[in-house]
């Protein structure tokens, strides 16, 4: 099983897929999760600064439930986009995620695969694709167990909307769960 999941890793990070912000929490019935995450991105050229907060409950022994909220600077503008979203797990190591992103314009739903695995003593790597009509995100990391409550976590994510430029980097972030 492990062998499959890091076969899902190495071949996220090295083809464009998709996912969210917030990198996968293995949270049991009745966790709460809180966390923050700044990523560097790059657009053509020109930073973007991604920085997202959410909170993720596991309503169930299979179903977490989300809510973040991203803040995006460049250039002297700014933009912020809503996520409602929803995580099935198949088993421990994958889920199926649903959602729905609120933009200043409109909103999108979007769907995707998400999968994480032990790696070692308190360090576990995860992956997740989402996509919707208009955009593609992927994103990869690894998170390291501080304590049983609090985590930091790298990765990398990349984001696609339909004729613009990609937006991708590497970030980090922290989340407490309770």
């Amino acid at each position: 099983m492990n062998k499959k999941i890091l076969t899902i890793l190495t071949g996220t990070m090295l083809t464009a897929s998709v996912s969210l912000a917030a990198p996968l929490t293995d949270l049991q019935q009745g966790d709460t999760t809180l966390g923050y995450n700044h990523y560097n991105l790059s657009v053509s050229g020109v930073d973007l600064n991604n920085d997202s907060f959410y909170l993720e409950n596991a309503i169930s022994d299979k179903v977490i439930l989300g809510l973040e909220r991203n803040s995006y600077a460049y250039s002297g503008s700014s933009d912020k986009t809503t996520d409602i979203y929803a995580h099935y797990k198949l088993d421990p190591n994958f889920r199926l995620i649903v959602g729905n992103r609120d933009y200043s314009d409109g909103s999108e739903v979007f769907y995707g695969i998400g999968a994480n695995t032990h790696l070692g003593p308190k360090v576990d790597g995860y992956a997740s694709v989402t996509t919707s009509s208009i955009a593609t995100e992927w994103q990869t990391g690894v998170t390291y167990q501080l304590n049983n409550q609090a985590a930091l976590h790298l990765g990398y994510k990349s984001y696609k909307e339909d004729d613009l430029a990609t937006a991708d980097g590497v970030g980090f972030g922290v989340n407490y769960k309770f």
